[in-house]
């Protein structure tokens, strides 16, 4: 049995109402997928793994607070007909060993899982940044471009080393259909991650010669391409990404804000200080990410149904207007209104202006 007899054997049966099962069910993602699941009528129940209890409950809702690592996943799969496997750990931390089991052997066991459990569908969202970030780059990447992602970052790596799995998985279980996904960088009004974190430091800091444009995809769209593949049948990989992308400078603008240009040195060897300090939300290797393009194409998704609804532009605005609430020094985050209200946090911005300035007369002087 191939995995185009398996949606075969799902098209017969579509009067029936679906088992769909989703992976990190508290995330913010993986909340609205199961929120617009739980309303439609061709579902009849939603289980979701998550270590973490989520913040909404529903009749078809089954929280389930198994760990992905946990080799009983198998045994929580039975009767299944869908999984969507979002758990993955996107922030870098510094327990990269801890990291790596979640992201690479987690998605593994969730895998391997579904393929005994005789689940019919697999979707799981990887990431365009397995392409890598480099000079020579396409503009935009088909899926067919080589995946070269920059391995000094930890998140990038291990997107990569799941591609590799999922390669791996299709081979010892034909039968089981999977959908990949490579979605760009997610935005939104309720995203929370180191890209939109990066939009609320005081200062924005930014490799010499380098302003590549950058490519959005907002947080609905990324759910619904996704609930769209749990009633389509898309075999194989797609980017996930709004048609185009924007520039630089276009961005600044939209933030009203000023950035810093450090020599490339210097910028990766502040970076890691910072990220070694437990300042920085990311290791260095995500600064390849804003000196290089990675932008790709998004003609295969449409022709398979799905057009993204949000532009670059207002996936970019809806976060930009999250961001100008708050600002974030190293870890912390501090709404606007409270900035100037705290003693703490005024020494924490009188650090912050004096480190730019010191940046600045090294900048100059490199």
């Amino acid at each position: 049995m191939t995995a185009t007899d398996t949606l075969e054997a799902m098209a017969s049966k579509k009067s029936a109402p679906l088992s769909i099962a989703v992976t990190g069910a508290s995330g913010f993602i993986a909340t609205r997928l199961i929120q617009a699941l739980v309303r439609d009528p061709g579902v009849e129940r939603v289980p979701g793994f998550d270590v973490r209890p989520p913040a909404f409950s529903h009749p078809k809702f089954v929280y389930d607070g198994l760990d992905v690592r946990d080799p009983a996943m198998e045994t929580r799969l039975g009767g299944i007909d869908v999984l969507v496997h979002l758990a993955f750990v996107m922030d870098p931390i510094k327990d990269e060993t801890t990291m790596r089991d979640i992201n690479v052997n987690g998605s593994q066991t969730v895998f391997k899982a579904a393929g005994r459990a005789k689940v019919r569908k697999l979707i799981y969202t990887s990431s365009a940044i397995v392409y890598g970030a480099h000079p020579d780059n396409k503009i935009p990447l088909g899926e067919d471009a080589p995946l070269r992602a920059n391995l000094d970052f930890s998140y990038a790596a291990h997107k990569l080393e799941v591609e590799f799995v999922v390669r791996e998985i299709k081979e010892e279980f034909p039968d089981l259909a999977m959908t990949i996904f490579r979605p760009a960088i997610v935005f939104g009004p309720n995203v929370d991650n180191a890209w939109s974190h990066a939009l609320e430091l005081p200062v924005l800091f930014a490799v010499r010669g380098h302003a590549p444009p950058l490519q959005f995809v907002h947080e609905e769209d990324v759910s619904g391409a996704i609930k769209h593949a749990v009633f389509n049948d898309l075999i194989g990989t797609y980017n996930l990404a709004a048609e185009g992308w924007l520039e630089a400078d276009d961005m600044l603008a939209i933030m009203q804000r000023k950035k810093v240009d450090l020599p490339e040195p210097l910028a990766f060897s502040l970076a890691e200080r910072l990220w070694s300090m437990g300042l920085a939300e990311a290791p260095a290797g995500m600064l390849h990410y804003v000196m290089h393009p990675w932008i790709v194409s998004t003609d295969k998704l449409r022709e398979a149904g799905y057009t993204c609804a949000h532009t670059n532009l207002d996936t970019f605005l809806a976060a930009a207007e999250q961001a100008k609430l708050h600002v974030r020094l190293g870890r912390s985050r501090v709404k606007r209104t409270d900035l100037f209200r705290s003693a703490v946090t005024g020494l924490g911005v009188a650090g912050a202006v004096a480190a730019t300035r010191l940046v600045r007369r090294r900048s100059r002087a490199a």
